[in-house]
């Protein structure tokens, strides 16, 4: 609450995006302290020791204000990264956000969150996993890597959620 107080004359709730991400406070030689223990770090690119922060920001592409965050401590509380993720959600639409999107990594982008956005009548943008099953013809569903998908996107029915947009993006090493 404190954090949120602090942001609040920040940000305007009424445009913007919203960006759910975690990050790894590494504690590489911390061996008994309180919410250590391992998960994966970009920074380190491997699994390390350390603190799992999850944290909501709202953006309008130049100012990144952080409005609220958990530490991600499943043995503490029981809570999963997908509760945090609706936590967060929830807290951000009794504080009347309307974000023009919701961005997160894949790691989100279960049927659940997804659903949840769309209960909020907020747009999300994410990277689906290759193996998604999409109907992209009516002719039935096919893992989203087998999908045709042209330059401007295509529209296609994601298994239990229903229509939606997708897009290719290929990196500058050519991976898809």
């Amino acid at each position: 609450e404190a954090l949120w107080q602090e942001a609040k004359e920040l940000v305007d709730r009424k445009q913007g995006l919203l960006v759910v991400d975690d990050t790894t406070l590494d504690k590489l030689y911390a061996r008994k302290m309180e919410l250590v223990t391992y998960h994966w770090s970009g920074k380190h690119r491997q699994v390390v020791r350390g603190i799992n922060l999850q944290t909501l920001l709202w953006t309008d592409g130049k100012a990144l204000i952080p409005c609220d965050f958990r530490v991600y401590a499943k043995t503490q509380d029981g809570k999963s990264k997908n509760d945090h993720f609706q936590a967060m959600l929830k807290e951000a639409k009794e504080r009347d956000f309307e974000p023009s999107f919701v961005l997160f990594d894949t790691w989100y982008a279960s049927l659940g969150n997804l659903k949840r956005v769309r209960d909020y009548g907020w747009h999300w943008l994410t990277r689906l996993k290759s193996n998604r099953l999409v109907n992209p013809d009516g002719e039935g569903n096919i893992p989203l890597s087998q999908a045709k998908i042209p330059p401007e996107g295509r529209v296609v029915h994601l298994k239990g959620y229903g229509f939606i947009k997708v897009f290719r993006t290929v990196s500058e090493n050519g991976d898809g």
